[in-house]
């Protein structure tokens, strides 16, 4: 059975971040279920590290924690789906840029509902802060005891940057932001030093791991199962330092990576595919999998795949049958005229079903990718090798076009949509290949912005430090 994670924890996201905040006012504990941050923070007992490893796993779901996540944010972005919430046209009319729309995504300081890209990671990274300070602070465990913990925390840590980074793009974040001093963080970087310090988290997170004996000193949910000691939880380390370094270029660093991670070249099953660590909902006191639908869920809340995302996919594709369901009547939007979407989400097959945050099918891909990237006869074939294992699985016959870059490339960014669908990649990838003007707007008439406008919090806070307030 599940271990419940705590929905409550101790501290939720930088206060420079939050616009309806005193920005000189630091977050009250209030959670008697959990330590206080001055009792942590001072020689925190075994107990208490299991409190902010529990209160971590928790805050590590929240990019996807609502009805404004991450992945049907992007997914809308991109048009591999539509997030239908008639709540509020500005789902619409933001997301989807439409003509209506009063400012640009680039320019929008304020836009609509994108706290899981920007302040719940950060919320996440805080948490990550705050066991590592409190870890550094404290002499109840051993120093290889402590190295687990660390190594646990910058791998949630770098996962979680990705988001801010990929949400501003070029208008770059802050990565120093420690949990002791809130009023003192970094400066922006841009894009590509963002990237990089990122990566290096994810780095000092392996050799912490590498020097962290043979198991934890802390549980974790059965999200975790497999990936639970210090060994296996550098395989996720460098599966999630695989992905960035296709973010950054860094072709033969993520093969490198992927050599270390849990990448399984040998997959011949739909299970072999979803292999990976997961983040667990437990429902009643805790969070519920925000992406089941019922059946002919109430179209009023509903996320769909782009009709076009159904009618290009290949004939005999497994993945339409295994990621969606035919509605008995389609859904259609006011807010979205020229929607009428026939098939619904289907992912997961409970409210409580795990969702997997990394796998090893998306680590296939990847080895695809750096490979055709990489260039030469064998890494192409290599490349084609590891498409074809995605192709046949999913039973649409091995690769039969030409063998070189461009295509292979081609390739991969197909296999990536139909394989990762509904898992916040489309957008980036996109973008990545400077292809966001191929993304058919047809059906809604509005555009694909290539980044979002820094948050009013964060514009806010520096007129603040620079008094300007």
């Amino acid at each position: 059975m599940k271990r419940l994670i705590k929905t409550t924890f101790i501290v939720t996201g930088l206060i420079f971040m939050s616009i309806s905040c005193d920005l000189l006012e630091v977050d009250e504990v209030v959670d008697p279920n959990s330590p206080s941050t001055t009792g942590v923070l001072n020689n925190a007992s075994p107990g208490e590290l299991q409190d902010l490893v529990v209160g971590l796993e928790s805050v590590h779901r929240n990019y996807n924690n609502g009805t404004a996540d991450w992945w049907s944010l992007t997914g809308t972005m991109s048009r591999e789906l539509y997030y239908i919430n008639t709540s509020d046209p500005t789902f619409a009319i933001d997301w989807l840029q439409l003509p209506t729309r009063s400012i640009d995504a680039e320019q929008n300081p304020n836009f609509f509902a994108d706290a899981s890209g920007y302040e719940a990671p950060y919320g996440a990274i805080r948490q990550a802060n705050l066991l590592i300070e409190s870890i550094n602070n404290t002499n109840s465990v051993t120093d290889t005891q402590k190295n687990g913990y660390l190594g646990f925390a910058n791998t949630i840590k770098g996962y979680q940057f990705q988001f801010p980074l990929l949400h501003q793009y070029q208008g770059g974040i802050r990565v120093d932001v420690s949990f002791s001093e809130p009023l003192e963080p970094g400066a922006f970087l841009g894009y590509d030093e963002a990237l990089g310090e990122i990566r290096t988290i994810l780095d000092n997170g392996a050799t912490q791991l590498q020097n962290a004996g043979s198991s934890f000193n802390f549980e974790l949910t059965d999200g975790f199962s497999g990936f639970n000691t210090p060994a296996t939880m550098l395989e996720v380390n460098r599966a999630i330092a695989a992905r960035l370094a296709i973010y950054d270029g860094e072709w033969q660093d993520a093969l490198d990576a992927l050599g270390d991670s849990f990448l399984n070249l040998n997959a011949s099953t739909e299970a072999d595919l979803m292999v990976g660590p997961a983040h667990t909902f437990a429902g009643g006191n805790d969070q519920f999998n925000p992406y089941y639908y019922v059946p002919d869920a109430d179209q009023n809340l509903l996320m769909v795949p782009s009709p076009t995302h159904i009618n290009e996919a290949d004939a005999g594709d497994l993945r339409i049958d295994r990621m969606f369901e035919q509605r008995t009547n389609p859904a259609t939007s006011a807010d979205i005229s020229g929607l009428t979407a026939n098939y619904q989400i289907a992912k997961y097959a409970s409210a409580t079903s795990d969702m997997p945050f990394i796998r090893n099918e998306e680590l296939i891909l990847i080895y695809a990718e750096a490979n055709a990237r990489l260039g030469g006869a064998t890494n192409l074939a290599d490349a084609v090798t590891a498409l074809n294992t995605i192709r046949t699985i999913w039973g649409v016959g091995a690769y039969t076009g030409p063998v070189d870059e461009d295509s292979i490339i081609d390739e991969v960014l197909k296999q990536r949509r139909y394989s990762l669908w509904g898992e916040g990649h489309r957008w980036v990838d996109m973008r990545r290949y400077d292809r966001l003007d191929d993304i058919d707007t047809s059906i809604d008439g509005g555009s694909v912005p290539s980044q979002i406008g820094r948050p009013q919090g964060e514009l806010d806070w520096e007129d603040f430090a620079n008094g300007n307030s």
